[in-house]
């Protein structure tokens, strides 16, 4: 699909109207534009004309705004007022108490050593991908040949680490605290992603929009003061990533727009016939030891990893002649996971599902009064990467298992030397586990 500077009138006009119809049905569950849903929604917007432009069939189309649908009634089902944080007028009124912050302290210091040298080990073995001739393709080819045990390491522990190091500088105001996060931001931009601030301002805000926070108003006012510079210096990023691989500002713009309508590529891939006929395979029974069970074993080695579906339908469509050594598939959304795994009718309840489970982890995190203060963070953490659910599901689990991973083991660890036992408070888990198991039965 060709974007060319004519057709912007047209394509902005059908996207700011269904950019009015998803915001009127999610905006009660968005807490900020800093929020992942708010980002999810505004894509789904381009998304949502793009589908209408290369599904062939009109029945598809149908059962692609059916999922969003479905999505949306999960949501509808799951969500609770009170556990919003900008539902609840007298936030002021409760007591939230995080205890042992001296442990998160000196864990999130761990992390923030784990992850320099996680970086540097990168930049000096690969280069650094915002360097490159192609950043998008290298920030992708940088993880491979073993080296994706460090993609793993700056997903977990960066996202961690800045949630941590927001949370501990708002209690505290050191200085020291600001400077980190300004290193996490530094080494975040290095790897070619052009939304490295765009992620430490999510960080920021699922901290300031938690209702702990509730009476740090001159905080988060001044927080929203800033939010359009880090809009600024996010997009300034991004476009010098898309003026390197595109020429001149004018190609590098339309590239940008292209890239919001193609968040829903799979899309334009799913539907060739070729995929269509090599996805017929797939069944319901497939869908846990392919996206829930392999994205784990595969990173304990215990099986190999499986190709995902957006790799697949890629390489489905290359030439048999074809050199191309980095595969960088479409990520797999509810919409297309649904018609691999469960066909036409199922991908609605799966969908429905999907949105359920996001709002429960939301609903969970902006309920917490009184737990540590690691797994105030460490959730806060959760529900950062939980936005990536209706995105894709292999991801979702791969950067949640890796979290889990890479943060609680170090947390052990310096449980033990700081005190001597183990402070871990699994009951909020199981609380939310035993949730899960009531409203499903």
């Amino acid at each position: 699909m060709g974007i060319e500077f004519d057709f912007l009138p047209v394509l902005f006009g059908w996207v700011s109207l269904l950019l009015a119809v998803y915001f009127i049905l999610y905006y009660k569950y968005i807490y900020s534009v800093v929020d992942p849903l708010f980002g999810w929604v505004f894509s789904t917007a381009f998304a949502s004309y793009f589908a209408t432009q290369v599904i062939p069939d009109t029945k598809d189309i149908i059962h692609f705004f059916g999922c969003q649908l479905a999505l949306w009634i999960g949501f509808l089902i799951a969500y609770r007022p009170d556990s919003n944080s900008n539902e609840d007028d007298n936030q002021t009124d409760q007591t939230y108490t995080f205890s042992d912050q001296f442990l998160l302290r000196y864990t999130t210091y761990l992390l923030l050593a784990v992850f320099i040298l996680s970086n540097i080990i990168i930049g000096y073995s690969k280069g650094f991908a915002l360097f490159s001739a192609n950043p998008t393709e290298s920030k992708i080819a940088d993880f491979q040949g073993g080296f994706g045990l460090f993609r793993k390491i700056n997903w977990s522990a960066g996202t961690f680490v800045s949630t941590s190091l927001v949370y501990m500088y708002l209690l505290e105001k050191r200085k020291k605290d600001l400077l980190f996060l300004l290193i996490v931001v530094f080494f975040s931009s290095l790897d070619g992603s052009k939304g490295a601030f765009v992620k430490i301002a999510a960080s920021a805000g699922v901290i300031l929009y938690h209702p702990s926070f509730a009476d740090k108003q001159l905080i988060l006012k001044k927080f929203q003061r800033y939010l359009p510079l880090i809009f600024v210096i996010g997009m300034g990023i991004a476009f010098t990533v898309l003026i390197k691989e595109n020429g001149d500002f004018s190609t590098a713009f339309l590239a940008f727009i292209k890239r919001l309508l193609y968040s829903a590529d799979s899309l334009l891939y799913y539907y060739q016939p070729v995929n269509i006929a090599y996805f017929e395979k797939y069944t319901w029974w497939d869908y846990i030891p392919n996206n829930i069970i392999n994205p784990i074993f595969g990173f304990l080695r215990l099986q190999e990893y499986h190709e995902t579906p957006g790799n697949i339908m890629i390489d489905n469509l290359r030439l048999p002649d074809s050199i191309a050594t980095v595969t960088v598939g479409p990520n797999a959304p509810f919409y297309i996971e649904g018609r691999i795994y469960f066909y036409y009718w199922a991908a609605f309840p799966f969908s429905m599902l999907l949105g359920y489970l996001y709002v429960i982890i939301r609903n969970h995190y902006f309920s917490l009064k009184r737990t540590s203060a690691f797994y105030f963070v460490f959730m806060g953490s959760v529900l950062l990467f939980s936005a990536t659910l209706i995105s894709d599901v292999n991801l979702a689990v791969t950067q949640l298992f890796s979290l889990a991973f890479f943060v609680i083991p170090p947390y052990i660890v310096v449980s033990f030397l700081l005190t001597n036992r183990l402070k871990i408070n699994l009951s909020k888990l199981f609380k939310i586990t035993k949730l899960l198991s009531n409203d499903i039965h």
